[in-house]
């Protein structure tokens, strides 16, 4: 299907987001804790537990994003800032999962179309993965979001589709660094779109320009060359708007001057005041938050332990452990925070069964022994 613009501005596509297949992931990431844990293994992902109803529900509506999110995942909270689009009407067509795809921020389809970064990656809700006879196998799929990656583990196949045609003959920027392009476009076209950027952002980008112009404008070969021209064009642009500003900055007198400072002190300090208060509040939610996910967590795998004095997450972590006879209280109360949630989490992988089913996030995107940069950005 070519692109198409609805009258709203919006970008609609076509899109096959997955496919049925033997994908590798590292032990660790299936949640193996035995010697295949940093090593590859295939996972069976078959397009009849794909195209089944609930999991073809669980697709309709999920939002498109650039790249993965850090926490692999989308949800209320961040949604407005992570999301670009969304797909709807999932269908089964051969082995591929195809949806209508809509991308509705003016940003993103702007740097699409100029960007070849066309590869799509799912991101799962915590997914089961069984083993049978030796054999990993993805069951009971539900999704969370689709992600344009600089390369997908399902494939190039798995893509946006596209009717505009390729180059040739010209060389083509590696995925990996096009997609570096595309963050950094998208991120400074948001923060354009929130303001005009002040004298010390403009004078820093031109010195940093001016570090990458030094770099190549010795070099003959044509690449090189092209840089260079691109480099000194933005920093062109980017001093006539210096100027621009300095044309536009009225003279005031010293009088002014302090009460301007008076004003902006005080607004400092509301700043800080409010800010401060937003942290604690947050600190608050998010201690409320780790309790109830660890109290739920405790009582499925230690339902004997008895947590209800437990006031906390670190609460309900000490007391399974010390039931468990891994620290005593006195031990634990000489812990810090990082180390009672590494024994609670080592005492849970010792706990688990083999064979049995395990819950992990999982997307599509290659992975790699090392979180590397360009894993975190989508790519191998």
């Amino acid at each position: 299907m070519a692109w198409e613009i609805t009258p709203q501005g919006y970008l609609k596509t076509t899109a096959k987001i997955t496919k049925s297949g033997v994908l590798q992931y590292y032990g660790h990431e299936i949640g193996l804790t035995d010697s295949r844990a940093n090593r590859l293994v295939d996972v069976n992902r078959t397009i009849e537990e794909l195209s089944k109803p609930d999991t073809l529900k669980s697709i309709n509506g999920m939002p498109i994003t650039i790249t993965h999110p850090d926490k692999k995942s989308v949800d209320a909270s961040d949604w407005k800032n992570k999301t670009v689009g969304h797909v709807q009407n999932p269908r089964a067509e051969g082995n591929y999962i195809v949806c209508d795809a809509y991308i509705q921020d003016a940003s993103a389809i702007e740097l699409l179309k100029n960007k070849d970064i066309r590869e799509l990656s799912v991101g799962y809700e915590p997914s089961d993965i069984q083993e049978v006879n030796g054999k990993f196998y993805h069951k009971n799929i539900r999704v969370n979001h689709i992600a344009i990656v600089a390369e997908g583990r399902a494939g190039s196949d798995c893509r946006l589709n596209d009717s505009k045609p390729k180059t040739t003959g010209a060389k083509s920027m590696p995925k990996k660094n096009k997609l570096l392009a595309l963050i950094d476009s998208f991120r400074k076209r948001l923060n354009d779109a929130e303001g005009e950027l002040s004298r010390e952002e403009i004078n820093k980008q031109i010195d940093e320009l001016m570090a990458q112009l030094k770099e190549v404008q010795d070099k003959e070969d044509e690449e090189s060359k092209a840089k260079a021209d691109e480099l000194q064009k933005q920093i062109d642009e980017l001093k006539a708007k210096l100027e621009t500003l300095n044309d536009e900055e009225p003279t005031i007198g010293e009088d002014d001057k302090d009460a301007q400072i008076a004003s902006l002190t005080a607004e400092l300090e509301q700043v800080k005041k409010e800010r401060d208060e937003l942290k604690a509040r947050v600190e608050e939610l998010e201690a409320e938050k780790d309790k109830e996910n660890v109290m739920n967590d405790a009582k499925v795998r230690f339902p004997k332990v008895k947590l209800n004095d437990a006031k906390s997450g670190r609460d309900v972590r000490v007391g399974v452990l010390v039931d468990h006879g891994i620290y005593t209280k006195d031990q634990a109360s000489k812990l810090t925070d990082a180390e009672i949630r590494a024994a609670y989490a080592g005492l849970v992988a010792t706990s688990t069964k083999k064979n049995k089913a395990v819950s992990r996030l999982l997307n599509d995107s290659k992975g790699a022994q090392t979180k590397s940069a360009s894993k975190r950005l989508g790519g191998k």
